[in-house]
């Protein structure tokens, strides 16, 4: 089985450069520059093969397709990621995508009131259930509410890979925080 990827997901305030370079340092596997202006706020240049960007269209970043942009991918094209809100959209992105983003897992840290239609139970049940019917589906990254507490039981559930956003922006060193995050899971 491949490594459990770690993906940090940034706030829409400025980000500290120093601050992902720490993040890169502790093992981040990918990071989503989750920013409304990328005009006044573009993405570091270095680690772009490791930077999802969200656009209409491939960029020379890693292409991150939002769900609401889902129709715009040519029939012959792929984006790297993409998300869903129903787990029995994944298989609909095998030969797509790289990464699917699932969410939400748990109740959001950052998004206060948004939480889960499923229990993890449920969750790992039905993803036992599409990989058994499913052949080369992309991996399948957990979002919402993923924190040093559970992230062992996102990864024992069958995610490949968790998102971090609240975890690791809302903790006054978030660096320490992936480190921490990192240690509680079983590679």
């Amino acid at each position: 089985m491949d490594s459990f990827l770690c993906v940090a997901i940034t706030p829409d305030s400025v980000t500290d450069q120093n601050i992902i370079e720490e993040l890169w340092s502790e093992g981040l596997d990918y990071l989503y520059w989750r920013k409304t202006d990328v005009l006044t706020q573009p993405p570091p240049i270095h680690h772009s093969n490791k930077i999802l960007l969200a656009s209409l269209q491939p960029t020379s970043y890693l292409w991150h397709l939002k769900e609401k942009d889902q129709q715009v991918l040519p029939v012959n094209q792929r984006a790297f990621s993409t998300s869903i809100h129903q787990l029995s959209d994944w298989p609909l992105w095998t030969n797509k995508v790289d990464l699917v983003f699932y969410s939400p897992v748990f109740e959001s840290i950052s998004k206060p009131g948004y939480g889960p239609v499923l229990s993890l139970t449920a969750i790992e049940y039905q993803l036992k259930k599409l990989r058994s019917e499913g052949e080369n589906l992309p991996k399948i990254v957990a979002l919402g509410g993923v924190h040093q507490g559970n992230i062992a039981a996102v990864q024992r559930s069958g995610f490949d890979g968790a998102a971090l956003m609240g975890s690791l922006w809302n903790n006054e060193n978030p660096a320490n925080a992936l480190r921490e995050l990192r240690q509680q899971l079983k590679l």
